[in-house]
């Protein structure tokens, strides 16, 4: 199987050779290219990879911003999750009844006829 998987790399790896090459032969024409930095003549063939290039930079870098975007909003949300969770535990674990000291008070106001109202 590991045979199998080196020949399909070494074949698209061969493929990818000669399709740029078939590429690069037929598009090699010089085209005058006139950008902000100034003027070259180029094959068309570079021309269009340079693009490509940029373009595919481009794309890169917003994607990037779009992820870090992301996942500083996931990590806010994250952190307010933990707080809330935290929050429920402790709430969770307060004694159903009132405390000890507030119960002998209210023995103390009954047996005086005091008791609580409300």
């Amino acid at each position: 199987m590991r045979w199998l998987r080196r020949l399909v790399a070494l074949a698209l790896f061969v493929a990818a050779l000669v399709g740029g090459w078939s590429f690069a032969h037929r598009n090699g024409v010089l085209v005058f290219v006139d950008y902000l930095a100034g003027t070259v003549d180029a094959p068309l063939w570079a021309v269009l990879l340079v693009a490509f290039a940029l373009g595919a930079a481009a794309a890169g870098a917003i994607a990037s911003y779009q992820a870090a975007r992301l996942a500083l909003t996931a990590r806010r949300y994250r952190k307010l999750a933990h707080g809330l969770e935290e929050e429920v535990h402790q709430l969770r674990n307060l004694p159903l009844g009132p405390p000890d000291d507030a119960r002998a008070r209210d023995r103390a106001l009954a047996a005086e006829g005091l008791g609580r109202s409300g």
